[in-house]
Order: C-alpha cells, then sequence, then structure tokens
C-alpha cells in the first residue's frame, strides 16, 4: 500500500513524524479519511480521535482542535493537544467528563457553557482513544 509523510505537532512537542497507510480524524463537518495522493486541502480539525494504518498496524490517540493540512503526500496536523490511547487514564477522563456535564447542569452563564462542552469533548475524546466509554 502506498504510504505517506505524517506529521503531528502540538505547542509542547513534535508528537508523531513517519509514515501512515491512512488516516481517519473529525472535522467540524464530520470524519475524513486520507489515503496517499490525496488532493490538496486545509481543514480545520475538531477535538476527536485520530486513527492511522502503518503496515497494517493500527494506532490511536485523542487530538485537540486544531488545522490539517494535506500537500504533496505529506500530511500535517497543529493541534492544541495529543495523546496516544496507552497515556490515557481512562478512570481520569470520565471523571473530568462526570464533572462537566455535572457543571453543565448547574451553570447557566454561556462563558461556562462552552467551557464545559470543551472540557466534556476533551474527556469524551480521551475516553475514545483509550478504548473506553461513558456509562
Amino acid at each position: 500500500m502506498k504510504t505517506f509523510k505524517l506529521l503531528i505537532r502540538t505547542p509542547e512537542r513534535s508528537a508523531y513524524e513517519g509514515e501512515a497507510d491512512a488516516i481517519v480524524f473529525s472535522t467540524p463537518e464530520g470524519r475524513i479519511g486520507i489515503m496517499a495522493n490525496h488532493m490538496p486541502i486545509v481543514t480545520a480539525v475538531a477535538e476527536d480521535t485520530i486513527e492511522f494504518k502503518l503496515n497494517g498496524e493500527e494506532r490511536t490517540a485523542a487530538i485537540g482542535q486544531g488545522v490539517c493540512k494535506i500537500f504533496d503526500n505529506v500530511v500535517e496536523f497543529d493541534v492544541t493537544s495529543m495523546e496516544w490511547s496507552d497515556e490515557i487514564d481512562a478512570a481520569r477522563a470520565k471523571e473530568a467528563f462526570e464533572r462537566a456535564a455535572q457543571r453543565m447542569k448547574e451553570q447557566a452563564d454561556r462563558v461556562e457553557q462552552a467551557r464545559n462542552q470543551a472540557s466534556m469533548a476533551r474527556a469524551l475524546a480521551r475516553l475514545k482513544a483509550a478504548g473506553g466509554g461513558v456509562t
């Protein structure tokens, strides 16, 4: 299978630099899949999971919001955060989700509601990447 160069950067680190066969991630409009020789695009990245394959091996991570640029068989992500699935404490992420959900019920202020929604999205992405869910 043809590959492409994949770069994932956060403000703190270069989280991944290497080859990939395919990737799937979320934009504000929905999920998108990319394979080698994709047409050039620039798109916003929504806080969720990113999955990619290399030589049949799948990797999953939780990523924050950002931008993805695709050009010349290179896919570059500049995102606010990234955690590999094996770096995530699922119990802690579930607690964070539940705290944010509780705050959503209690807060009427629009700014606080937006903060709580962002906290819930981040916690949900971490739970999905860790292979867990919210029950």
